[in-house]
C-alpha cells in the first residue's frame, strides 16, 4: 500500500455535462448571491475576478450567471 494520498473518489470532475450540471444547481439551490456560489467553488471573495457590473449588494443570481460573469 502507498503512504501516498490517492485523491479520493471526489479528486476527478465527474461533470461530463456541463449544462446540466448547472441546470441541476438552479432546481436544487435556486439562486444565490456571486459569493455563495463564489465559495461553493473554492473561490476566496477577496481574490476572485467576478464581473459584477450591474448587480447590487448581495443581489441574487443563478450558478449559471455566476458562471459567466467568472473571468478565468
Amino acid at each position: 500500500m502507498s503512504d501516498k494520498w490517492h485523491g479520493g473518489k471526489g479528486d476527478k470532475s465527474r461533470v461530463s455535462d456541463p449544462a446540466k450540471y448547472q441546470d441541476g444547481m438552479e432546481r436544487i439551490y435556486g439562486r444565490k448571491a456571486w459569493q455563495f456560489w463564489a465559495v461553493w467553488d473554492g473561490f476566496n471573495i477577496n481574490e476572485i475576478e467576478f464581473d459584477d457590473t450591474g448587480l447590487n449588494h448581495l443581489e441574487q443570481i443563478s450558478y449559471k450567471e455566476f458562471i459567466t460573469r467568472l473571468k478565468r
